[in-house]
């Protein structure tokens, strides 16, 4: 294949389309060629504005990410379906073009000024309160946005917020309105209802041969068995790899040593001290000092007592010099180096550095306990294995994605690295286990370079292993036969049937032609939970007394009569601001999806 390739490099259209491109890149530069075909199309558009993949791309790793911090280490990529994620970030899209196009149609604009007040005031972009400009860049480049594209995005969020505030600040509730309002909400109502539950009734439904048959002909496409392949399979497994290594006995006890280096460092100390500047004394003069303090320190006076009476650092001397307790690496060289010397309880020579001369004493050593090598061997040799693997990985995985490039068959690839050609069990599109639970590799298996060229694919990287596959088996989407799925189409029937009978006979008992045994009898307001479903109840709300309906309910039927009203006047309702508020904020509510069912009625919504 390679040299097939390198064959065909040497003839004619090969040179011609080398000058093409030493053409272009002269009066364009190397972008116009990463450029050539990879325009993004648009996937839908509103009035003109497109939405991209990469819109839609974008937005679904922005719902992952809200999943992961949702979920934590819980969070499953593979529990959350990729084309439910797209579809909701679509949608997501379009809702938002929609209110960003209205608002621009009613002029509204986001200044220059709006846009940098805002900037500042965000939070992620402040260090101790106060806004960051480095801060500010390293989000948006963590985040893959310039300055610019974010001040349009900001901008775009800017004027939509101003559309929506222009309806929820608008919003009026006149005390009338308030009164009328919690009066209609105080106002009770008797109502009965009975139920007619379709489930009770599938023992009375009975089915022919040929209507199971006709139930399963009109709904065919309910009974489809998916789309399905497996694949044939190469690993490349980092464990086996790590497992493979040896380690001698020199590699370990280097790691060891390594090991005890680590450990030394994790020694703390708490320190005191005796500072002896030299702003208003000579480096001698300190010096001597230092040496006097040290003679009386070794005859026994006390180092907090001295501190006290000679320490020119203001913030420790009252404490008798106490630094409190630190790691290797919290002081100036010089410091940290006598300090780590000294034995507990040891005073150190007189010490210099940039603030003067020190006098140290290590008052408490803190060690942690190191383990013997005996104890550690486990752990150190599965490190160094780790370690050593790691470049033969990344060697391997290089040579599989030639090999995949390159290779015949995936026998051959096997053959070169050493592996075995493993199959998969049957997978779909949607769902798959062991190693096609990756969507990654589902993706790849179905992709039409693998599916429908029967190429070796490219490789697919996991956590802890890569592999590249080919198809082994491909079955389109079928109807499964009758036998196989009558228990779903006699249960839909069934049920179908048996909620046709409960709507007859709720409609005979509407009509007075039969009777029922089992009324219930609530009294209760609008919004006021019951035992009556939800349905039947707001049906109540709708009814002149003595008037009976039927409606809809979880498990069939229910029919509702009204028995009486007991209204309120609209008169004696107090007024009270919170009622108004509530009122006015009911309105917003109301008015904001007014006009966004509005907007979408009047875009030109393609996708």
């Amino acid at each position: 294949m390679l040299q097939t390739m390198r064959d065909n490099a040497q003839g004619m259209i090969a040179k011609i389309i080398v000058g093409f491109i030493i053409v272009v890149f002269a009066l364009w530069g190397v972008e116009s060629i990463v450029s050539i075909g990879s325009g993004t199309a648009a996937t839908a558009s509103v009035n003109g504005e497109d939405i991209t993949e990469e819109d839609i791309v974008r937005t679904v790793e922005q719902q992952k990410a809200n999943l992961r911090r949702q979920f934590g280490d819980q969070y499953d990529e593979n529990l959350f379906n990729e084309q439910f994620l797209r579809q909701s970030a679509l949608e997501q899209l379009i809702e938002q073009k929609i209110a960003l196009v209205q608002a621009q149609e009613l002029g509204l604009r986001a200044s220059p000024r709006s846009i940098d007040e805002t900037i500042v005031t965000i939070p992620a972009f402040q260090l101790d309160g106060r806004f960051n400009r480095e801060q500010f860049q390293n989000v948006l480049r963590i985040n893959g946005m310039t300055p610019l594209m974010f001040r349009a995005s900001l901008a775009e969020d800017i004027i939509t917020n101003q559309a929506r505030a222009a309806f929820i600040l608008s919003s009026l509730e006149t005390p009338f309105s308030a009164r009328l309002s919690e009066a209609l909400n105080q106002e009770e109502r008797t109502f009965r209802f009975t139920e007619i539950n379709a489930r009770a009734l599938e023992a009375e439904v009975n089915l022919s041969e040929e209507e199971i048959q006709a139930a399963y002909e009109v709904g065919r496409d309910r009974y489809m068995a998916p789309e399905q392949a497996s694949i044939r399979y190469v690993q490349l497994r980092r464990d086996r790899l790590v497992a493979s290594q040896t380690v001698s006995e020199d590699e370990l006890q280097q790691a060891y040593d390594e090991y005890l280096s680590r450990e030394a460092v994790r020694e703390q100390r708490q320190a005191s001290h005796i500072l002896l500047e030299t702003a208003d004394r000579s480096r001698d003069e300190a010096l001597e000092l230092a040496v006097d303090l040290r003679a009386r320190l070794a005859a026994g006076e006390s180092f907090a007592d001295l501190a006290k009476e000679y320490s020119d650092d203001f913030a420790t001397r009252d404490q008798g010099g106490d630094l409190g307790l630190s790691a290797r690496g919290a002081y100036a060289d010089a410091f940290d180096a006598a300090l780590f010397e000294l034995a507990e309880g040891e005073i150190s020579a007189p010490v210099e550095t940039e603030y003067g001369v020190h006098l140290i004493q290590a008052v408490k050593v803190v060690k942690a306990p190191a383990k013997s090598l005996a104890e550690m061997r486990s752990t150190l040799e599965d490190e160094i294995r780790q370690v050593k693997a790691e470049p033969l990985f990344a060697e391997q995985l290089q040579e599989l994605s030639n090999l995949a490039f390159s290779a015949e068959s995936l026998a051959d690839v096997a053959n070169a690295l050493g592996l075995t050609v493993e199959q998969s069990a049957v997978f779909t599109r949607e769902q798959g286990d062991g190693i096609t639970s990756n969507t990654d590799v589902r993706q790849m298996a179905f992709s039409d370079s693998v599916l429908l060229d029967k190429e070796i694919s490219a490789v697919v990287e996991l956590n802890d292993s890569a592999l590249v596959m080919a198809i082994a088996s491909h079955q389109e989407a079928v109807v499964r036969p009758l036998d196989e799925v009558r228990g779903q189409v006699v249960g839909a029937l069934r049920r179908e049937r048996a909620l046709e009978m409960a709507r007859s006979r709720a409609e005979a008992i509407v009509a007075g032609t039969e009777t029922s045994s089992d009324w219930k009898t609530i009294t209760t307001t609008f919004a006021q939970p019951s035992a009556a479903p939800r349905q039947a109840q707001q049906r109540a709300f709708g009814l002149q007394p003595g008037k009976t309906d039927m409606v809809s309910s979880a498990g069939g039927f229910a029919v509702v009569t009204l028995d009486s009203i007991n209204s309120k006047n609209w008169q004696d309702v107090a007024v009270t601001e919170e009622l108004t508020e509530a009122g006015r904020a009911q309105n917003s509510r109301a008015d904001m999806l007014s006009y966004q069912t509005w907007a979408r009625s009047v875009s030109d919504i393609e996708n």
